[in-house]
């Protein structure tokens, strides 16, 4: 048997359990909390076997939304939090099932809901460590080859040799080598990435990869992404690609909207009690302002205040403004938790509430920073095509220190894609990279970028 093959059987073994966990832990809390009381009939094993078909579908979803189900692609600690965040958002839903079918919070015991959540997790990490061993044993890093453009390529062989467990970089070439030399080291490869290639060439390696059974990656300049929004013109005998943006639907601003202030005012309502205690904190730590306000652009570069809880220290610019860094002595104690945790970020609920903001949109920028990227990056004030948000697709998809032109990048595909769905896709992402630390890992010292101006106090 080949090693894809009982590293296939691994994976589907790892799925098959996580499910016949996830049915049979939702079929003890209904009988816990509901069925227990009846017997026979519709209400007895038909009910149990449908709730935990429901609860299967529900986890499900969630399960590969998050990638809580990539062995092999992550470490045990990721996928331990994928699968809490699975296990625990479908408890949730099942709970307040049990609360619409029993009429009733007072009546349901949600000690058994936090009780069984703890033994899913007791039982997932001891499965997930035994798959992931055993994965471990077939798998070896993919073997990988640059091509690239320019030397920016450092920064995303950096990102690949932090994770030599999984990637395995064989040799970098540049572009300007002999086309028989990279096609000679193509063959020693599995996969192959082209970073920022040269157009004149990238043609003819991705049409002799895909001759060799290659996998190709191949980054994107802002005029692809543009085009990515096109239809095809037969008006003539020679096809023309037609850019296109697709209009948003009649309802999408009115829901948009609409959804905005229910969501603020709800999440402002229930979390006020940490707003509160974080706002004590920050006041009894150096008896400084507990907010922070700055000014940043919107849709059609309009300017408004945002809003922070403030995690530097007092005068933290009083050297100039900058992005902070790794490590960085401005940050207080509890400036460390709160932006480990996005809690700093809650305050800028007020903004969306005032329509400053949206929930979902490309993060905000200063005026005097995008002044700085339009020196080097002319298309940075298409991002600005649309309301700025709370979180985006940059934010679940990038990094803290991810560079301005990718970031971009990412904005304009939210900005060619945007719909309901996908607005909600990027909520659900969101709550997976709160407590994952590199999306919030400040800059080197020798990134050099625009942002080094900047300051997110």
């Amino acid at each position: 048997m080949s090693q894809d093959k009982k590293k296939n059987i691994i994976k589907y073994t790892y799925i098959l359990i996580t499910l016949g966990i996830a049915f049979f832990s939702a079929v003890v809390l209904w009988y816990w909390n509901i069925s227990g009381e009846w017997t026979e009939g519709y209400h007895g094993t038909l009910t149990l076997v449908a709730v935990g078909i429901i609860y299967c579908i529900t986890y499900w979803f969630f399960a590969r939304l998050y990638q809580a189900q990539k062995i092999g692609l992550y470490r045990l600690t990721e996928l331990l939090y994928f699968q809490l965040l699975s296990y625990g958002i479908s408890d949730a839903i099942l709970y307040i099932e049990s609360v619409f079918w029993f009429h009733g919070i007072d009546k349901l015991d949600i000690l058994s809901y936090l009780f069984t959540l703890v033994m899913q997790l007791l039982i997932i990490l001891v499965i997930t460590f035994i798959c992931n061993r055993l994965f471990a044993l077939y798998d070896e890093p993919v073997k990988i080859m640059i091509i690239y453009g320019d030397e920016s390529y450092q920064d995303f062989l950096k990102k690949l040799n932090q994770k030599k467990y999984r990637y395995n970089v064989v040799t970098c070439l540049s572009d300007c080598a002999s086309i028989d030399k990279i096609k000679e080291e193509i063959n020693q490869c599995e996969s192959i990435y082209l970073y920022d290639v040269n157009k004149e060439i990238r043609r003819e390696l991705i049409l002799y990869c895909y001759s060799k059974e290659k996998e190709v990656y191949l980054t994107q300049d802002i005029e692809d992404l543009v085009l990515r929004s096109f239809d095809v013109s037969h008006t003539f005998d020679i096809p023309f690609l037609r850019t296109k943006r697709v209009s948003e639907t009649w309802y999408y601003r009115i829901v948009k909207r609409a959804f905005d202030i229910v969501c603020s005012l709800c999440a402002l309502i229930i979390l006020s009690p940490i707003l509160l205690i974080v706002a004590f904190a920050i006041k009894l730590y150096d008896g400084g302002p507990v907010f922070y306000k700055q000014v940043r652009l919107t849709k059609n570069h309009r300017e408004f205040e945002i809003y922070k809880f403030r995690s530097m220290i007092v005068n933290a610019e009083s050297q100039g403004a900058r992005l902070s860094s790794k490590g960085d002595s401005r940050i207080t104690p509890v400036g460390k938790f709160i932006r480990m945790t996005r809690i700093d970020e809650l305050p800028q609920l007020f903004n969306i509430l005032k329509g400053d903001m949206s929930i979902v949109g490309p993060r905000p920028e200063r005026p005097e920073i995008e002044e700085e990227y339009l020196k080097n990056l002319p298309e940075f004030s298409l991002r600005l095509q649309v309301p700025a948000g709370l979180s985006g697709y940059a934010q679940v998809f990038g990094k803290y220190n991810t560079t301005p032109e990718n970031k971009l990048k990412m904005d304009l595909m939210y900005i060619n894609q945007r719909s309901l769905l996908l607005d909600l896709k990027i909520i659900l992402y969101t709550i997976k990279i709160i407590f994952l630390p590199e999306s919030t890992e400040g800059v080197d010292e020798n990134q050099i970028t625009a942002e080094k101006e900047r300051v997110v106090m």
